[in-house]
């Protein structure tokens, strides 16, 4: 008996596939802190330059006292102010177009997604998901970002260098951001949880300028919404339209964010966090140019830049949150 392409059947021959134009996204995480910077205007677009670097006033005029009425007044020559320097660190990846690919993709009838747009889309979501992951790094490799885990470390009274200012030295306590230093074994026991978010937000709060948002795991959002039983609180404020899920906790919100360290709280002074970079170096992509042994064309994706803070103690942290 006579057969045909076991793949074709009469109607797969005479009827096209409606084929859907939207991309859906799975791949990228719930990347809460990225969107909380772009949202703010905390990407800040420098010039140039050989770093970035924060201009800090770290001590008070040593002649404000108080006097007696003859008294001379002190006429010191104060020497108080800093930087804090953080070097440029570079992110990038490869776009790639087959000419073949290219060549199939064409044609009104026969193409339904622009083959280099979904390449340029798919390698800015990339760039974006990697942005997002090194937000949270330790610094701890020498092309890696300051992230959060350095910048609001769980030891800072140990660290020697960040910006470039010894955090260990007696006199630089101002350079340390908090670490709540008890273990919270029983968040939602005798208030343990609630007294660490407490006793942290305190303690990096000083007059008008402290944390604006606490990003945490999935298992401890979950933990703070069980304390918050009968009483939650969600946010309606600058997230209300984010769609990123989110509570309210002493006027700021409260998100996870996936790449966030496990039994971790970060509580983040936005106004003090910036995700830096250099004009010339901002989500730039570079020419493609055709391989010279290969059907295809390749360009570069780059950004310049580094996770900075120039004010640490309004910066803190809940670094071991594990039931």
């Amino acid at each position: 008996m006579a057969s045909g392409n076991t793949n074709y059947t009469a109607i797969i021959t005479k009827t096209l596939q409606d084929m859907g134009t939207e991309i859906f996204d799975a791949v990228s995480t719930n990347n809460a802190l990225l969107w909380m910077l772009k949202k703010r205007d905390n990407i800040k677009v420098r010039p140039g330059g050989r770093a970035f670097t924060h201009p800090i006033w770290y001590k008070a005029n040593s002649s404000f006292k108080m006097y007696s009425k003859l008294d001379a007044i002190a006429t010191p020559i104060m020497d108080d102010y800093t930087r804090a320097e953080y070097p440029i660190k570079i992110a990038a990846g490869s776009l790639v177009l087959s000419t073949f690919d290219e060549a199939c993709n064409a044609g009104d009838k026969t193409k339904i997604l622009d083959e280099a747009e979904t390449v340029r889309l798919a390698a800015e979501r990339s760039m974006s998901q990697l942005l997002a992951t090194q937000l949270f790094s330790t610094g701890g490799l020498a092309n890696d970002f300051d992230g959060l885990q350095f910048l609001i470390n769980d030891a800072p009274g140990a660290q020697t260098d960040v910006g470039g200012i010894d955090a260990s030295a007696s006199g630089n306590e101002y350079w340390r951001n908090y670490a709540y230093p008890t273990a919270v074994a029983a968040f939602n026991t005798s208030n343990a949880g609630i007294i660490s978010f407490d006793t942290t937000t305190c303690n990096t709060t000083f007059g008008n300028e402290g944390p604006r948002a606490i990003v945490t795991t999935k298992a401890i959002y979950m933990l703070y919404t069980l304390a918050m039983v009968g009483n939650i609180r969600y946010v309606t404020t600058e997230l209300a339209d984010s769609g990123f899920q989110h509570l309210a906790y002493a006027t700021m919100p409260v998100l996870f964010d996936d790449n966030c360290p496990a039994s971790h709280a970060y509580f983040i002074d936005l106004d003090n966090l910036w995700l830096q970079t250099i004009e010339k170096g901002n989500m730039k992509v570079t020419a493609f140019e055709n391989s010279t042994n290969q059907l295809l064309k390749t360009a570069l994706m780059y950004f310049f830049g580094n996770l900075t803070t120039g004010s640490r103690r309004t910066q803190g942290v809940v670094p071991s949150i594990t039931a």
